[in-house]
């Protein structure tokens, strides 16, 4: 399996739609309402957004606002395939210094995934998303700033 990483362009919005919608279902969807996951679902705003690429279908994406790490959705079919790991690295060399981003508390798999990467949890927060308050792990992997 060769996996490419690559910009996000604009015809790719509808497979990392339908993508987000089947990740976060299979997640943490079944603590959340089932109208938060349509695959029509607009993406959120982001400064940089990448997609990862097998056989020249589009499996996962990544989105980065600074450096935060906003989301990370792979397929389920391509999920433990090590793309998630590939998309983080790219996030990483997007970016210098503290990388973070958010997990819900309800998806402790996730956690350990980052863990593995990494990340360590700095706290709790509760988010507003699909019209209710949800607990989120504020997570974090230092990294030396470069010379």
């Amino acid at each position: 399996m060769s996996v490419q990483i690559r910009p996000f362009a604009e015809a790719d919005r509808p497979a990392c739609q339908a993508i987000a919608a089947a990740a976060a279902l299979t997640s943490y969807g079944a603590h959340m309402p089932p109208e938060a996951f349509g695959p029509h679902e607009p993406l959120e705003p982001a400064d940089q957004r990448a997609v990862a690429v097998i056989g020249g279908e589009v499996v996962g994406f990544i989105e980065l606002v600074g450096a935060h790490v906003s989301n990370v959705f792979v397929a389920p079919a391509a999920q433990g395939q090590g793309v998630g790991g590939l998309m983080m690295a790219w996030a990483e060399a997007q970016t210098h210094g503290p990388l973070t981003l958010s997990v819900f508390t309800v998806n402790p798999n996730a956690r350990r995934f980052y863990e593995r990467l990494g990340f360590v949890v700095e706290g709790l927060k509760t988010i507003a998303f699909a019209s209710g308050d949800h607990e989120v792990w504020r997570m974090r992997k230092d990294r030396a700033a470069p010379f």
